[in-house]
């Protein structure tokens, strides 16, 4: 009869322990908000949509903004806490560089989306220190608590430098990944 309760007592727990997720980003872009033209000024570099490539980056400079453009498909409507993990960059200007995550709307194609298509809008939920050697943790749950269908995205912005990171298409495990706990 001990052995009943003990493991009745196990099994109680392991239903009111928390379970988390790793989610590997869905989707990834790099936006350009700039004036810049391209293909000998010819187009707005900022119309190129740059979502199926191997990095993404962020960069603000004089007249070029760059951003990170992440999309991650949640489990469930509910969530008890939400980590981004920001991996180590593939190029920084610094060892240490400030970065701020804003969580934005769900309306667009990872294929298609420039900075004409999405809008520039965002709210601002967290901000870190990116290391070269061990990237960031950014606690993200007021943005996973609000999402939309399951689905979250969110800009990633450098406070200074550029940065550099594996896109999904790298085909690299070192990307960005939120640790979802429900």
């Amino acid at each position: 009869m001990k052995a009943f309760f003990i493991a009745l007592t196990a099994l109680a727990g392991l239903a009111m322990s928390d379970c988390a997720a790793q989610l590997r980003v869905a989707r990834d872009a790099t936006v350009g908000f700039n004036g810049i033209m391209c293909s000998n000024d010819t187009v707005p570099c900022s119309s190129i949509p740059q979502g199926l490539q191997n990095t993404v980056m962020s960069f603000r400079g004089n007249r070029d903004y760059e951003r990170i453009l992440l999309g991650f498909d949640l489990p469930l409507n509910t969530v008890q806490k939400c980590v981004l993990h920001i991996p180590p960059p593939t190029e920084a200007a610094t060892d240490t560089t400030g970065v701020t995550v804003s969580v934005t709307d769900n309306i667009w194609d990872e294929a298609t989306v420039n900075g004409y298509t999405k809008r520039l809008d965002a709210e601002r939920v967290a901000e870190a220190n990116v290391t070269k050697e061990n990237g960031a943790v950014v606690d993200i749950t007021s943005a996973c608590a609000n999402a939309n269908n399951h689905k979250l995205s969110v800009f990633v912005d450098t406070t200074s430098s550029m940065l550099t990171f594996n896109s999904l298409q790298s085909g690299s495990s070192d990307v960005f990944v939120l640790e979802y706990v429900f």
